[in-house]
């Protein structure tokens, strides 16, 4: 359920792009220093690579719960693989790591989203300017109490793994 959320984030993505571009000036900020201050710009075609990163990343994150499961070794939980819990552990394991890839893509395509729309407005004023301020500030809190909450969870459920005889 939590995946439908990310891919419904990214059709929204698509469609805002769609019916933004028509009402855009022929040339936009694309690119913004510290302060806000657009020092490059594009097309709004160039709308697109911002979206195309956003879908690539939400297929990543789409993809990681189908990559533990094809090769354990290849998803590191900490200070373990996956591969290092024991086979009756795993299906826990990997409910956590997919809820936690299904948070992360959330939170990246709110981040994505909340761009795209700051984008659009600072090209429809004068002078353009960009506020990221708010977004990465919440991409970073959230993206890290995801990684702490999920990293304490996966530590303790390899703690209960050596408990029970388990390398």
């Amino acid at each position: 359920m939590l995946q439908l959320v990310s891919v419904g984030l990214v059709i929204y993505s698509f469609f805002f792009i769609r019916t933004a571009i028509p009402a855009l000036p022929g040339r936009i900020p694309m690119h913004f220093d510290a302060a806000g201050a657009p020092n490059g710009w594009g097309s709004p075609q160039s709308l697109w690579a911002l979206f195309g990163a956003q879908a690539i990343s939400c297929l990543v994150f789409l993809l990681i719960p189908y990559l533990g499961q094809a090769v354990p070794s290849a998803i590191h939980l900490g200070r373990k693989r996956l591969s290092d819990f024991r086979e009756e552990q795993r299906p826990r394991v990997m409910a956590m790591l997919t809820d936690m890839a299904a948070y992360l893509n959330i939170v990246m395509n709110l981040f994505f989203a909340a761009i795209l729309r700051q984008v659009v407005q600072a090209a429809r004023q004068t002078p353009p300017q960009l506020h990221p301020v708010v977004p990465l500030v919440v991409l970073v809190i959230c993206v890290a109490g995801i990684v702490i909450y999920y990293g304490v969870r996966f530590n303790s459920a390899a703690k209960g793994a050596k408990n029970n005889g388990a390398p």
